[in-house]
């Protein structure tokens, strides 16, 4: 079985240096997950673009308002312009809310890490065999006082059991 362990890097190429040192010491590439506004490129690893709730939802209005009125050109003789109009507006209504839907899934796990994320800074998801997650967590705190081991809650676990 696997634990998956959260860190915390304020500076993402603290993050990345850690990562680079744990592939070197043979950890899996495949057993990260770099989570981050602007995620380091160049990395063997699993990567996710962190967005906010409503940079998702004018993402997914602008992509659905940009569906609609390319659709729209083929039925411009059809339709009248205030119909055409209503279903861009439709259209990115929907759009908004299917792309805020689904980022609000994807970074629910996350949601503890909501401000940090937002601040620019990196969460790394390492999915770790049960018997060599402690070692790592004990690793990190002692070489590496520039990140935070959050455990294997997001929100970081409590300091008392």
């Amino acid at each position: 079985m696997t634990t998956r362990i959260y860190i915390r890097a304020r500076d993402p190429q603290n993050g990345r240096r850690l990562v680079e040192e744990l592939i070197a010491d043979g950890v899996q590439p495949g057993a990260f997950t770099l989570i981050a506004k602007q995620p380091p490129e160049g990395l063997p690893v699993h990567t996710r673009r962190w967005r906010s709730d409503s940079n998702a939802a004018l993402r997914g209005a602008l992509l659905g308002a940009a569906i609609m009125l390319a659709l729209s050109l083929l039925l411009l003789q059809v339709l009248e312009p205030v119909a055409l109009l209503a279903l861009v507006l439709i259209a990115a209504a929907a759009g908004g809310g299917w792309w805020f839907r689904r980022n609000r899934s994807a970074n629910l796990p996350v949601s503890a890490q909501h401000q940090a994320l937002a601040g620019g800074e990196l969460l790394i998801a390492a999915d770790l065999p049960e018997n060599e997650a402690p070692r790592l967590e004990e690793r990190v705190n002692q070489r590496h006082p520039e990140l935070l081991v959050l455990g294997p809650d997001a929100g970081g676990s409590p300091p008392f059991p």
